[in-house]
């Protein structure tokens, strides 16, 4: 094997073992978190017919057909579980890192492009932001997979019709040969047309593709209009003819949902916030805090500035490039957030590996400073133009000064150091950025509050192992874990389907009241949905609660219909002030599970707070609960004529064993003074207070 053999293979080497990195970290606890509501979503939509898929692509998802459609022959080939179908998302992840070289050392013709993109591959590699994404069934990864590679074929193409080595089209070298015969390489026309296709299913896997693309237009009409390439500009204009023709149909006829989907990204965001939000997501992650993020965001900027800059001194076409593939983007998603709920970071992660590009630029070239004497310097003569560097050979020089005593050994030694220092530098700043992606990972990982999900794994599963038949499922928030993850025999129902609960909500749940015997109600967080908490407060004093579950941070709670607590009352017909105690329920012992059934035939003009007391054999208070019926959601001025109110308190007994007598009524908060309670016969009871039962704790 010859010298430059070796090499080849040593980079061979090296790029397979980061491609098996980036791997790794994709795959690892790949199905440890439970599919969140828009991958839950993804999965169920694509296992639809292919005439309703092709249907619900046109009228319901508000991104294009081309991921959907390659997910649902997946899904069929490898299955619906977690791990299968997030594997789909990690395939076009690991690619991005192969990708992102090639078109590194496509861009850059100079020696510096094998160290470059070794450095940009890497850097995509650990990236915390793309390792979520790559483990999450939506399009981010595909979409900027197949970017990447419209780009290599851009830039492939490009160098072919502006570089001196573009291919001979004489009669005496074939086709796709450079002149020396030594090595095959595709055509212009061929290149073009792969570009076309590649941004073709770019544009048909995420809208905002076209951003991208106009970046490249601008880049392309710019230089080729400077540097007079016409014939090239020609062929481009026809390539985007042809983008155009394929694409604007289905933008016009194929879909409705450009215009008309209610979008819940976010809008009127500032330049500056898009901008430093998009940056700091992709460089750090998400899964790190808001104020470390805000740590760090101005130096990495500053540094990204600066290393653009020193690429602008030398390469200013490439820099160009990069400038327009993060400028326009960026300002195009501010522009159609400004009216529309349409901005969300991974918006823009088509252009993310621009950042880890500059950023790679950036590390090689801190490794190239070297030493003569004591004074560093570039390689590269010219660039002692650059302040930066000039600054730091002069501090390196006057640190020198400093030790003039040493022995010609040790200067020997420290020489050798200093030569070495600049590629320690490059070595150092990796190393930043690997502690960086460490520690959002980490977070990622193992830390429950960065997790993507909730555990609906676990609910799902505590309700199908509790589930009898007469159950149903309400969830008062759009979401589709639920969906995902319950069994063909369970039914899950959002209510309400709105933010605002409607009328016909109301209307929904009393038919679920009368039609099934327990219903399982999962609650939305506080502001998500259902801001009133309206599905809440129906069903508690519709309804009684039997149960309140915690599971990670859900509260599951499971109610009894009137069907199923009708006949478990006991009934009773007393009367506590204008209000009817019609019967009740009590269940356990050292925790009672108390249940009135109240009845009024006129409006109660009171707030009245109802009590329930443990009393033993002298009368004295040992457990209690007082409060407002329904679990305060239902005031008595709030009752209706005739309804039946349901309302049940909880009550932990700790008192030694013994019979206690259970007793309920009614009293003014203000001015403590009871309603009278009158007993089923209509007599007048002792201290206002009905007695229910005896207790006996054992």
């Amino acid at each position: 094997m010859t010298k430059d053999e070796g090499r080849v293979w040593w980079r061979w080497v090296t790029m397979v073992l980061i491609v098996l990195i980036a791997f790794a970290l994709r795959v690892y606890r790949l199905d440890a978190v439970s599919l969140r509501g828009d991958e839950a979503f993804t999965v169920v939509f694509v296992q639809r017919t292919w005439e309703g898929l092709w249907r619900g692509i046109s009228t319901i998802e508000p991104n294009p057909p081309l991921m959907y459609l390659v997910l649902r022959v997946w899904v069929a080939l490898a299955g619906d579980s977690e791990f299968a179908t997030r594997y789909f998302s990690v395939f076009f992840g690991v690619l991005c890192v192969p990708l992102l070289y090639r078109l590194t050392r496509t861009m850059w013709t100079t020696r510096d492009a094998r160290g470059i993109a070794l450095f940009a591959s890497v850097l995509i590699a650990i990236n915390p932001y793309q390792i979520w994404h790559s483990q999450d069934v939506r399009n981010y990864t595909m979409w900027p997979c197949l970017s990447l590679l419209a780009l290599v074929f851009l830039w492939r193409w490009w160098r072919l019709e502006t570089r001196d080595w573009r291919l001979s089209c004489s009669s005496s070298v074939p086709s796709g040969l450079s002149p020396s015969g030594r090595s095959l390489r595709p055509s212009s026309s061929v290149l073009l047309s792969l570009y076309v296709l590649a941004a073709l299913a770019s544009l048909y896997t995420h809208y905002y593709e076209t951003f991208i693309l106009t970046a490249v237009n601008v880049f392309v009409f710019t230089v080729a209009l400077w540097a007079r390439r016409l014939q090239a500009l020609t062929r481009w204009i026809g390539a985007q003819v042809v983008l155009i023709v394929l694409y604007v149909p289905w933008v016009l006829f194929g879909t409705d949902r450009i215009t008309n989907y209610e979008a819940t990204g976010e809008s009127a965001v500032s330049l500056l916030d898009v901008f430093r939000r998009t940056f700091t997501s992709f460089v750090l992650g998400d899964t790190v805090s808001d104020e470390f993020q805000a740590m760090l965001w101005l130096p990495l900027v500053f540094a990204l500035m600066t290393i653009w800059l020193l690429v602008w001194r030398q390469q200013r076409t490439l820099a160009a490039f990069v400038f327009l593939w993060i400028a326009i983007p960026t300002f195009a998603l501010y522009l159609v957030s400004m009216g529309r709920p349409l901005f969300s970071e991974r918006y823009l992660n088509g252009i993310a590996s621009a950042y880890y590009l500059i950023f790679a630029v950036g590390l090689w070239w801190v490794g190239k400073f070297q030493v003569s004497g004591f004074r560093f310097e570039v390689q590269d003569l010219r660039n002692k133009q650059y302040a930066i560097t000039y600054y730091v050979s002069r501090i390196a020089y006057h640190v020198s000064r400093l030790t003039p005593h040493i022995s010609l050994s040790h200067s020997f030694a420290l020489s050798r150091v200093r030569a070495l220092a600049p590629r320690l530098a490059s070595l150092i700043g990796l190393a930043l950025f690997i502690a960086l992606a460490a520690y959002a990972l980490g977070n990622y990982y193992f830390d429950p509050a960065y997790a993507k999900a909730p555990n609906w794994r676990a609910l799902m599963q505590y309700i199908k192992d509790h589930y009898a038949p007469g159950d149903l499922i309400i969830q008062n928030f759009t979401e589709m874990s639920p969906y995902y993850y319950r069994s063909n025999q369970v039914q899950v129902i959002t209510v309400p389907r709105t933010f605002w609960a409607r009328p016909i909500d109301e209307r929904n749940l009393r038919q679920f009241s009368q039609d099934y015997r327990r219903l399982w109600f999962i609650p939305a967080s506080p502001g998500r949905w259902d801001p009133d908490r309206f599905v809440e407060t129906f069903l508690s004093h519709h309804t009684e609660r039997i149960a309140e579950i915690p599971i990670d941070i859900f509260r599951l709670q499971l109610y009894w219909t009137p069907r199923e607590f009708l006949p478990k009352m006991a009934r009773l017909d007393a009367r506590i002030g204008a209000a009817k105690l019609v019967g009740y329920r009590v269940q356990g012992a050292r925790n009672l599970h108390v249940a009135l059934y109240w009845q009024t035939e006129t409006r109660i003009e009171k707030s009245w707070t109802v009590f329930t007391h443990v009393l033993d054999a002298n009368a004295r208070v040992v457990a209690q609960h007082d409060g407002i019926p329904s679990f305060g959601r239902y005031p008595t001025t709030a009752w209706r004529p005739g309804e039946l109110v349901v309302d049940v308190h909880a009550i932990r007994v700790d008192a030694p064993p013994g019979t206690y007598t259970l007793v309920v009524g009614m009293y003014d908060a203000e001015s403590r003074v009871r309603a009278p309670a009158f007993d089923p016969s209509g007599a007048r009871a002792p201290n206002d207070q009905i007695l229910l039962t005896t207790i006996t704790i054992p």
